[in-house]
């Protein structure tokens, strides 16, 4: 901000300060009152735009993600009871199917983002 008006904010919170402890010298009972219904009403407001508010804009987007990890969740649930199966199944040693599961597959999801080969780099920018 700039000088004058920031002198003009402090000016005003200064005056303000000073009202407020003459009106608690003067009229504490008053003062009390008027705190307690100013907060009352703060709280009333407040109550009243969180329950307008209830539904967010994003509640579609939620609903959506609470889905998909519920069905991840019963994914994983059905891979580990079949993995638990055919482990009891089948006659391979532990450490030699998952030597061969690590191998084969991998936890990492990536996704190729395709960029500018065909143009050459200038390389006195580097």
């Amino acid at each position: 901000m700039n000088r004058p008006v920031s002198f003009l904010v402090y000016g005003i919170i200064f005056l303000g300060a000073i009202g407020l402890l003459g009106n608690l010298v003067s009229n504490p009972a008053g003062f009390i009152k008027n705190a307690v219904i100013l907060a009352i009403t703060i709280g009333i407001v407040i109550f009243a735009v969180k329950r307008l508010t209830k539904s967010k804009p994003n509640a579609q987007h939620e609903r959506s993600f609470m889905k998909a990890a519920r069905d991840s969740k019963k994914r994983l649930k059905t891979r580990d009871a079949a993995k638990g199966k055919a482990d009891n199944v089948q006659s391979f040693s532990l450490a030699k199917m998952k030597r061969a599961r690590n191998r084969n597959r991998s936890d990492i999801h990536l996704t190729v983002i395709e960029g500018k080969k065909g143009k050459k780099k200038n390389r006195a920018l580097f």
